[in-house]
């Protein structure tokens, strides 16, 4: 078994030109959409980590696995904006999964699909858009497809080591979101690629089954690595909170049938229609020609994408993200079985304009890029953060240019999320900054800033959520950042009456 394709220069080159050109894509302009609430959060927790060790697992009280904030910990220590950071480490791993899908469409088809699987992706509007963005999804994406990846390398060769390296691979995964069980658990599925219908109980077939054992025994010790926290316990509570349970998956037929359109209706956004029918066309025609890998393939593609359907309670396009490689393997293979190669780069051409168009807007003006309405919260109400790098800012100016200023206080709407979360994670380590999150506010200002305001003139309130007509008495409006349409984010200063 050959373990790497043999290339030429000519190939080496279009690989570097992969890289190179996702690089110039997800680098640029990648603070240009506004912290995110669950970026915040994240990002915040990777920044208490790196400054304290004790804090290493503290993504596990509220239930998330810790890779994802641990990974983003030296990219602090390379950028300073935290923003930066954390979307640069969702562009480090996109890069994997890039390279990942071509592996993989090596693995099952040679170079060919290899090549025209990673343009696929790199055109993708819905990879593009997570690779940029500081959350789980981006990391998750990666460890999915070289799962994958391994998965075929051990049915193809039966070896340890590549079990001890497919466990290991799978662990790690595992330590990113708990969607990495879909895959933990369809490992065997790759010995469809080899098995011998005329003859299927062979010594390969129980060595095989050996294998997914030691890999899944090594995978288990790895996620297990949590217990030395006393949160674990905290993720099976998060996941019943997302997850209905077995005896009420069929009592609600309309949340079935409202997640399975969503996932074609929101790919159709993201995904584009033109790409989700060649992919359509693709497994079509892989499954005549090849149908073992075609069935395998779309099998990674469309089971954990039904266990969604069937499964999740909250629903939205992050929760189908993570299968979007296996989708590119096989729009990859649409455009390989059109056999005139002026008409696949015609294809090619034509089906790439309005993902381009796509990731252009999200680029250069992701405010008003088409989010579907579940996604609309990145730009609009109180999840979406323009305002906080801004106001986190003006308070460095301020304690500068005021030197004696003893305390500068902030109370946010908030006590979790982009308040304070955000302002927090801005602000790390600057002197005399106070930071206090209220919630719920019932006055405006409530009665605990007013009487702290009387003690210090420098005294503030950030309001995120709560709508109000004009200034109220008590407050002196400092500045307002708008959102798309509702829920500007506004600083006051505090004047006690």
């Amino acid at each position: 078994m050959q373990f790497f394709p043999k290339l030429k220069l000519i190939h080496w080159l279009a690989i570097l030109s992969f890289v190179v050109f996702y690089l110039a894509l997800t680098l640029t302009n990648l603070t240009s959409l506004p912290i995110f609430v669950d970026e915040a959060i994240y990002l915040r927790w990777s920044q208490i980590a790196w400054k304290d060790a004790s804090w290493r697992f503290i993504s596990l009280t509220d239930g998330k696995q810790p890779l994802y904030t641990w990974a983003v910990i030296p990219f602090f220590k390379i950028f300073d904006d935290p923003l930066f950071a954390g979307r640069a480490t969702s562009v480090f791993f996109g890069l994997f999964t890039l390279l990942g899908i071509g592996y993989t469409g090596w693995l099952l088809k040679g170079k060919n699909l290899a090549f025209w699987s990673m343009f696929a992706a790199l055109i993708s509007p819905f990879l593009f858009f997570y690779n940029r963005f500081a959350v789980m999804e981006g990391t998750l994406l990666a460890f999915c497809v070289w799962i994958f990846a391994f998965a075929i390398l051990l049915a193809k060769t039966n070896r340890l080591d590549v079990a001890m390296i497919l466990g290991i691979v799978t662990g790690l995964g595992l330590l990113v979101k708990s969607t990495a069980l879909f895959y933990f658990l369809l490992i065997p599925s790759a010995y469809l690629l080899v098995v011998n219908w005329k003859k299927i109980l062979t010594k390969d077939l129980f060595r095989f089954v050996g294998l997914v054992l030691i890999a899944w025994g090594i995978a288990q010790v790895i996620y297990n690595i949590q217990r030395l926290s006393p949160w674990m316990h905290v993720i099976k509570d998060k996941n019943a909170f997302f997850i209905v349970p077995y005896s009420e998956i069929f009592k609600d037929p309309s949340r079935l049938l409202n997640n399975f359109l969503d996932i074609w209706r929101w790919h159709g956004a993201y995904t584009t229609l033109p790409l989700l029918l060649i992919g359509l066309f693709g497994l079509l025609s892989w499954v005549k020609k090849s149908p073992r890998p075609a069935i395998l393939t779309a099998s990674w593609f469309f089971l954990p994408l039904l266990g969604t359907v069937l499964l999740a309670r909250l629903f939205s396009t992050r929760y189908m993200s993570f299968a979007t490689p296996f989708l590119e393997l096989l729009i990859g293979y649409g455009f390989v079985a059109v056999t005139s190669h002026k008409k696949r780069i015609l294809l090619a051409l034509i089906s790439s304009l309005l993902p381009l168009f796509l990731i252009g807007k999200l680029i250069y003006d992701p405010i008003h890029f088409p989010y579907v309405k579940v996604d609309e919260g990145y730009v609009n109400g109180w999840s979406a953060g323009n305002g906080t790098k801004q106001i986190a800012q003006w308070a460095k100016d301020r304690l500068k240019a005021n030197p004696n200023i003893d305390k500068l206080t902030i109370y946010t709407e908030g006590t979790f999320g982009i308040l304070p979360h955000g302002l927090e994670l801005y602000t790390q380590g600057l002197p005399k900054l106070e930071i206090i999150g209220i919630y719920p506010i019932n006055d405006i200002p409530p009665a605990q800033v007013i009487q702290n305001a009387r003690a210090n003139k420098e005294t503030y309130l950030i309001l995120n959520n709560t709508e109000i007509e004009g200034v109220p008495p008590g407050l002196e409006l400092i500045a307002s950042y708008e959102k798309l349409r509702v829920n500007s984010m506004r600083l006051y200063r505090v004047v006690p009456r």
